[in-house]
C-alpha cells in the first residue's frame, strides 16, 4: 500500500486497524491476508456485486476491508494525495459520488469492445479520482469495475496488465484517459 500525503508521517492506518497492529510492514502483510481472503469469497461467488450503486460500491469496499479497519465502508474525512494526484476534495465527495453513480445506473448497453473500453476507461478514472476511502480504494474499483464490465458482457483480464503500465495509465487519467483505454482495450474479452 503507497502512503498517502507522501510528506505526512501516516499512523492513520496504525490506530485505526481493528487486530492492534503496530508496525507498518505487519500490518501490510495483514491486509494482503484479509484482503485476499475476501476478493476470494467473491471470486468463488460467496459475495456477489449485482448491482451498481453507491450503496454497492460502499457495501464492496466494507466487505474487503471489514476484517481490518474500523473506517471499512465509511467515506474518509481528510483530503487525499499521491504523488502529484489531489483526489476529490472532501466537501464534494457526496456530490461528486452521486453523479458518477447516477451515471452509472443509467449507462446503455455496450455493443463494441471499443465502446466498452472507452467507457470503463471513463467510469474507472472517475472513481480514482473520487477515491472516497481512506485505504483500499484501488483495490475496490478494480473488483467494482470487473463486475460492471461483465455485467455489460466483457470480461476483464486485468490480471494480464503490466503493473507499470497500468500505473501510468491511472496516473495520466487525471487528464487524458487514452492509455486506460488502450489498456481496456487489450484486456476485454467479450463473452458470448
Amino acid at each position: 500500500m503507497t502512503k498517502y500525503n507522501e510528506f505526512e508521517n501516516d499512523e492513520y492506518l496504525l490506530k485505526h486497524n481493528l487486530l492492534g497492529i503496530t508496525d507498518s510492514t505487519e500490518l501490510e502483510r495483514a491486509e494482503a491476508f484479509t484482503f485476499s481472503i475476501r476478493a476470494a469469497q467473491i471470486e468463488q461467488g460467496a459475495y456477489q456485486i449485482s448491482a451498481f450503486t453507491l450503496d454497492d460500491f460502499v457495501n464492496l469496499h466494507y466487505h474487503l476491508f471489514q476484517d481490518l479497519y474500523t473506517f471499512a465502508g465509511q467515506f474518509r474525512d481528510v483530503q487525499l494525495m499521491k504523488g502529484g494526484t489531489r483526489f476529490c476534495q472532501v466537501q464534494f465527495l457526496d456530490a461528486y459520488a452521486a453523479d458518477l453513480f447516477a451515471q452509472l445506473t443509467i449507462e446503455s448497453t455496450w455493443d463494441s469492445l471499443g465502446y466498452a473500453a472507452k467507457r470503463l476507461a471513463y467510469f474507472k478514472s472517475e472513481l480514482n479520482m473520487l477515491h472516497p476511502f481512506r485505504e483500499g480504494n484501488g483495490r475496490t474499483i478494480r473488483i467494482f469495475i470487473q463486475a460492471f464490465a461483465r455485467s455489460k458482457g466483457f470480461l476483464w483480464t486485468y490480471d494480464h496488465m503490466d503493473r507499470n503500465v497500468y500505473m501510468q495509465a491511472m496516473i495520466r487519467s487525471v487528464t487524458s484517459e487514452d492509455l486506460l483505454e488502450n489498456l481496456f482495450l487489450t484486456t476485454l474479452i467479450p463473452i458470448d
